[in-house]
């Protein structure tokens, strides 16, 4: 039977939330954000939970694991200097057959979708959970006007966690070290198979609760939700 590890990334700054300390440790309703996805990566079909975080992180991320039994949590590890190097070190860290790369900070992640991206993934090289895009989208152009609307029924936004077979996306981050890829322009996690092996993942449905916590009114929005 296959093994699938979750990467938990808890290694940002949040510098969008303008608060002193890292908005994966700021508590909503009384407990930290990143405790929240590692609550429902317990409870979902994974076998091993690596979790990814700064320098200065570890030790309150080991105090998070102790007080909220997550008992899946096989190795904490320090990230890199960007998102992509940070996922990196997670991937070398993991056992799994499999991996899922996700966002500590979008706390709302839910069963069904950790267990469709599980599924998906035993079937193909990549996934990503996406929805479509409700807003009209444009550029703006250099002298300040618009260009015209893109087609917003071919436009979908990313969400994580994303899947793939850990040796196949650890020999893409190896391929593209090699090349001396400039990760800190790599955005997500899809991207490292699209540079080295020109994969794109298959999509799976996403959910619009499980949203990325960036600013402040985010966090308003999660308190009153939960």
């Amino acid at each position: 039977m296959s093994k699938v590890t979750a990467i938990v990334l808890a290694a940002g700054k949040g510098s969008r939330m303008k608060s002193d300390t890292p908005k994966q440790f700021l508590k909503v309703n009384g407990k930290p954000l990143i405790a929240y996805s590692l609550a429902a990566f317990e409870k979902s079909q994974v076998s091993e939970i690596v979790l990814v975080t700064g320098e200065d992180g570890i030790d309150i991320c080991s105090q998070i694991v102790r007080s909220y039994h997550i008992s899946k949590c096989s190795s904490i590890v320090t990230g890199g200097t960007v998102r992509a190097l940070s996922v990196y070190n997670g991937i070398k860290a993991a056992t799994g057959d499999f991996v899922l790369i996700h966002d500590g900070a979008r706390p709302l992640v839910s069963q069904r979708l950790i267990a469709d991206t599980i599924e998906a993934v035993k079937k193909y090289p990549a996934v990503v959970p996406v929805l479509p895009v409700k807003d009209t989208i444009r550029q703006i152009q250099p002298d300040g006007s618009l260009n015209d609307a893109f087609d917003r029924s071919t436009l979908f936004g990313m969400q994580t966690p994303q899947a793939f077979s850990r040796d196949r996306i650890l020999s893409a981050y190896q391929d593209l070290m090699d090349a001396d890829c400039d990760f800190s322009q790599i955005t997500d996690d899809v991207m490292i198979m699209e540079k080295a092996f020109g994969i794109h993942a298959q999509p799976v449905t996403g959910e619009e609760i499980n949203k990325k916590i960036t600013t402040p009114e985010d966090m308003a929005w999660l308190g009153s939700l939960l």
